[in-house]
């Protein structure tokens, strides 16, 4: 949740509730898959879970990616965005 806040610049928030149902959409849908805690981890909380993107996951983020890449020059080409976007 803090690392959401924080990539966002406070701009999104998740709660609990939001954090943990979209966990398990994303589990269910094979997006992501849970993984061996890293060796740096020292946590001793047997709750902690770590995620990682799938195969499938990383493919849906890349195309993602490469719609609004697209939607990107679009607006460019059009002069429709303005200041650090441009």
């Amino acid at each position: 949740m803090r690392e959401v806040a924080d990539q966002t610049e406070g701009r999104v928030r998740l709660g609990p509730a939001t954090l943990y149902g979209s966990i398990q959409t994303l589990l269910e849908a094979g997006l992501i898959e849970e993984v061996d805690a890293p060796a740096y981890d020292d946590s001793e909380d047997e709750r902690r879970r770590y995620y990682q993107l799938s195969a499938a996951g990383c493919k849906m983020a890349r195309d993602e990616a490469e719609r609004l890449a697209g939607l990107l020059r679009v607006a460019r080409a059009k002069n429709i965005l303005r200041g650090e976007h441009v």
